[in-house]
């Protein structure tokens, strides 16, 4: 076997032809399709950070206006509580003056019956002590004398008591 050098440059030749149209026709176009892929993937990347930043934010958002809104309702609670407190106040107030009016009331007509009470026993005893003194004196006295006599004798023991 013989080695021809011609030969061999000519297969370095032909070899660096199919070398420079494959370099040309397919390394270009797979390297463009690969750099083109690369960016896409990069800039999915940046759009799924901005995507996470973004609802970290809302998050944070929710979390502030979840607690803005515990905030007025603690404050709502507490005029409720107070408006209820002065209502209750007010009832408790009311109540008691109802009470003491009823009980005034009751007081005002305890006194009228125990006077009306005590009218008809000073009555009753002016006419019993007319029948005794009829009976004892035996003497009929006309009504005035004997509620002069009788109101003498009621105050000499209304003082003596």
């Amino acid at each position: 076997m013989k080695i021809l050098f011609p030969q061999i440059l000519f297969q370095i030749i032909n070899f660096s032809i199919v070398m420079g149209a494959l370099w040309y026709l397919l390394y270009k176009p797979v390297i463009k399709i690969f750099a083109a892929r690369a960016k896409r993937i990069e800039e999915g990347q940046k759009a799924a950070q901005e995507a996470i930043a973004q609802q970290e934010k809302i998050e944070e958002m929710k979390e502030k206006a979840q607690y803005k809104l515990q905030q007025k309702s603690a404050a709502e609670m507490k005029k409720v509580v107070a408006e209820a407190e002065k209502q209750k106040l007010s009832i408790i107030a009311q109540a008691q003056r109802e009470a003491a009016s009823e009980i005034a009331k009751m007081k005002e007509n305890w006194e009228l019956e125990k006077s009306e009470q005590a009218r008809q026993v000073n009555q009753q005893l002016i006419e019993a002590v007319i029948a005794t003194t009829q009976k004892v004196i035996g003497v009929k006295l006309d009504d005035k004398s004997h509620r002069q006599l009788i109101d003498q004798e009621l105050n000499t023991i209304l003082k003596s008591i």
